[in-house]
């Protein structure tokens, strides 16, 4: 069936001076139809690495710093935050969905081009993402075993010494297998079934039923802000509860590589160990409104919210309410926890389990964490990559085409200038404020995510009002707790 163009659609394929090449004409590639339990997995994976980061910091450290203190009605944070972030990851997913460009790149598009955007969601992610209070706080995990106890300002040489080890583990595993993207899917689907399933293992085993009660209402307990809690890790908890911010926008780019929708047509970053060269594409795609797109469009459309709904947002949730219970069930309530050590329950689980109480604590500790850390090194060298290879012509020219020398470069880059602030800070308060500009950047980027799908998609491919309606939602519920962060924490 032939579909002819409005002067509308015609006008997408010249964007603005300044925001970057024109779209090519392309059909989406066929989707998977068998949807076989064995055919899920190979094809779903984007979501399991997102999750990977969104049970990290936010679930074992900072969460349980405010339950212990506060209680379990705060986990109505969760319930809005990992909700508002499910919906806006599809609809950033919907625009690499149609065009195989990841979001950042989208945002390149708009006003006032590409070299303001590229720079403003570099700077962003690096301050979000790139400090290192993840590799921190798993070495911490990694001390308290060889020390015998949870260290605290005395062992900070030996903690930063392991961070070095534990930053640079992660910058190796990167540099093998086919793809970053499916590395990364097979160290998180590992990490992630090994934490949940020990996690329900061991809180059936100890916690109580009346605080599993209690952490079944706390998630529906919308509202409900204690007197005198911490504004900086009230935020925090917003900010990091599922993923946040600079690492929703990454979500796009491990679809792009996984060749979801168009990304199939677009190329993928290949490892540098054990992958081969591969062309990515600097431009995205513009699928017209054929009836076999829009069939096509579905069934990339259903493995998507398959993804993201039943592996992001449940494990999400669950990732989130088994730790709480947990150190609900094992410390005092009230406690104030400690800002240096990975504020593990290991001190309750010892009175339950004895010294093997202390080594699960730290076992589940460290696999959360490290799993985070492994992926904000990658998220922030994707990102950037991907960022640089559709803004500039010279640098494609450059490296033959090879994309592989644009992540890996800049990976070495980033590893450098992680490792030199290793030292600067205790772990809890630099994940702290990353997950308070985690708010700003996931405000921002919903924003800029209802322009660009309105700029950019066919009516066909778009979200319904309703969709866009919960865009402002994410952008007026994050927005506020970051305004709150710089009202009492920056200006006060």
């Amino acid at each position: 069936m032939e579909v002819t163009m409005n002067e509308q659609e015609k006008n997408k394929f010249e964007p603005e001076p300044g925001c970057g090449p024109k779209f090519e004409v392309a059909d989406f590639p066929e989707p998977v139809r068998n949807l076989s339990p064995k055919i899920l997995f190979a094809v779903l994976g984007p979501a399991v690495i997102a999750l990977g980061n969104a049970v990290g910091a936010g679930e074992w450290l900072l969460g349980p710093v405010l339950f212990v203190k506060y209680g379990l009605a705060l986990l109505w944070i969760t319930t809005a935050s990992a909700t508002l972030q499910l919906f806006v990851n599809l609809e950033m997913c919907r625009y690499t969905l149609y065009t195989g460009e990841p979001i950042t790149v989208g945002f390149m598009r708009l006003k006032p081009g590409k070299a303001f955007w590229g720079w403003f969601f570099n700077i962003v992610g690096f301050l979000e993402r790139g400090l290192p209070g993840w590799t921190l706080a798993t070495a911490t995990a990694v001390v308290a075993l060889q020390l015998g106890v949870i260290p605290g300002d005395g062992d900070k040489l030996t903690v930063v010494m392991w961070g070095y080890l534990v930053f640079t583990s992660c910058a190796i595993i990167l540099t093998i297998g086919k793809s970053a993207e499916r590395t990364l899917e097979w160290a998180n689907w590992i990490m992630m079934f090994v934490v949940i399933a020990g996690l329900i293992i061991l809180d059936i085993y100890i916690v109580p039923a009346g605080i599993w009660v209690d952490g079944v209402k706390g998630f529906v307990k919308f509202g409900y802000i204690p007197q005198g809690i911490d504004i900086l890790l009230l935020g925090a908890l917003v900010g990091f509860s599922a993923m946040g911010g600079y690492g929703n926008n990454a979500i796009t780019n491990w679809y792009r590589d996984k060749g979801y929708g168009m990304g199939g047509k677009m190329g993928y970053i290949p490892a540098m160990i054990g992958g081969k060269e591969a062309h990515v594409a600097a431009s995205g795609k513009f699928a017209m409104p054929t009836p076999e797109n829009i069939s096509r469009w579905k069934g990339w459309w259903k493995l998507l919210n398959i993804d993201q709904f039943f592996i992001f947002y449940v494990g999400s949730m669950l990732g989130m309410f088994l730790p709480a219970i947990l150190y609900v069930a094992v410390m005092p309530v009230g406690q104030n926890l400690s800002s240096w050590g990975i504020a593990s329950p290991a001190s309750g689980l010892v009175q339950q389990l004895g010294y093997f109480g202390f080594f699960l604590a730290l076992f589940f500790g460290f696999w959360i964490l490290y799993s985070t850390a492994l992926t904000n090194v990658d998220l922030v060298v994707r990102q950037t990559t991907d960022m640089l290879w559709f803004a500039s012509d010279r640098l494609r020219n450059l490296t033959r085409n090879d994309i592989r020398k644009v992540y890996y470069m800049l990976l070495a880059a980033f590893s450098i200038w992680a490792i030199s602030y290793i030292n600067m800070e205790v772990p809890l308060i630099l994940l702290a404020i990353g997950a308070n500009i985690a708010n700003f950047t996931i405000a921002l980027s919903a924003i800029l995510t209802l322009r660009l799908n309105r700029k950019v998609l066919p009516k066909e491919f778009r979200g319904s009002w309703i969709r866009e309606l919960i865009l402002v939602c994410v952008f007026l519920f994050f927005g506020f707790f970051f305004s709150m962060f710089i009202i009492y924490k920056v200006l006060a």
